[in-house]
């Protein structure tokens, strides 16, 4: 070989070596500003675990959310009470942290007063308002639709001073009263979050972002067993969700929706876990998440030990205890490794961040 064909492979080596270089420092510059803008807190002691999960994984700023005690302990009472005090205490973990936590306010359609306690709250430094009266559980609790006369107030102030409103809505329930409330107040900006709690049905998702410019959701799926669903619901068909987030990714913000309490299970390694599994979602092409696991590995063991302890194992209940064995068994071999989105740098920066700050800003 002479002299001149080992200079060109020589050449070519190191040719391919800044290549794959090049490749390593365009991975490692995904965008480092993210904003979670979907987060429920108890208090103080959860807000510190949380600043420290977020340094971690590169989270700059979090929405803090008020949330009554049915959301924050899941205790199963028919009512909407705590919010006021949770709201207090949001402001003073924002007051403490003011460069990394947003409070929101929140209102009940049964509180008389709650135009002048929103206005309160929004003068007190409220960031936007949440609304729960969309979520099947308190639509029961509240019986009344969303476009109910003593909401009128509500979407008008928000409308006219520029509040953006993150209201949790079942759109498949409730979608057409949604429709009513955007009609009569277009210039209100609004984040119906968890894909409009829809992802199994993405294409009415899609139809209310085109008809409805202000209108913004969330990637948040909530609770470890939304969550699971949610992940292994893309995982399976990767590319229509990729798809929608290209077509739509001037309107998708990152949430999370951990409802974080004094909960032993909801420590700091959870909240890194989860946090990283969000976004490897976005960011990898084939990626692991332990949350998911986790989840689906406790739902197989609980439904082996039922079904062990079921007799007689002919009886139609033990039958379905066993089919449904079955099914988390192949549930859980589905996700041992799981499909993710692999956004694009562009994208990514407006879901994490910019789409963000344009909704905060009421666009």
């Amino acid at each position: 070989m002479t002299r001149h064909h080992c200079r060109t492979i020589y050449t070519g080596v190191l040719l391919l070596l800044l290549l794959i270089f090049l490749a390593s420092s365009l991975r490692t510059s995904r965008p480092q500003y993210i904003f979670d803008t979907h987060e429920h807190i108890q208090g103080l002691a959860q807000a510190e675990m949380l600043l420290a999960a977020d340094e971690t994984t590169g989270i700059q700023k979090t929405l803090l959310l008020p949330s009554p005690i049915e959301t924050l302990t899941l205790n199963g009472n028919k009512s909407f009470t705590g919010y006021k005090e949770n709201t207090d205490e949001i402001f003073r973990i924002a007051e403490k942290y003011p460069n990394r936590f947003i409070p929101l306010c929140t209102v009940s359609p049964m509180d008389p007063n709650a135009a002048e306690y929103l206005q309160e709250c929004i003068k007190k430094g409220g960031k936007a308002l949440k609304l729960y009266n969309g979520h099947s559980y308190y639509h029961e609790v509240f019986k009344l639709p969303l476009d109910t006369p003593r909401m009128k107030p509500i979407y008008a102030f928000a409308e006219n001073n520029k509040i953006p409103v993150l209201y949790h809505i079942n759109i498949i329930n409730y979608g057409q009263e949604l429709e009513k409330i955007l009609k009569a107040y277009p210039n209100l900006v609004m984040s119906v979050p968890h894909y409009m709690v829809s992802s199994v049905e993405l294409e009415k998702v899609a139809q209310l972002l085109d008809k409805y410019p202000n209108l913004y959701t969330d990637i948040s799926f909530g609770s470890p067993e939304f969550m699971a669903a949610g992940f292994r619901r893309i995982s399976q068909d990767p590319g229509k969700f990729a798809k929608f987030f290209n077509d739509y990714q001037d309107r998708i913000l990152f949430g999370t929706d951990m409802v974080l309490t004094d909960n032993a299970s909801k420590d700091q390694a959870y909240m890194e876990e989860v946090l990283t599994c969000y976004k490897n979602l976005l960011e990898e092409r084939r990626f692991t998440c332990g949350a998911v696991s986790s989840y689906y590995e406790q739902a197989l063991m609980d439904n082996k030990n039922s079904y062990n302890d079921c007799a007689p194992k002919e009886g139609g209940y033990c039958e379905s205890l066993k089919k449904k064995t079955e099914i988390y068994q192949q549930r859980f071999e589905e996700i041992t490794g799981l499909n993710g989105l692999g956004l694009s740098d562009s994208v990514l920066s407006k879901v994490y961040w910019e789409n963000a700050v344009r909704f905060l800003e009421a666009n």
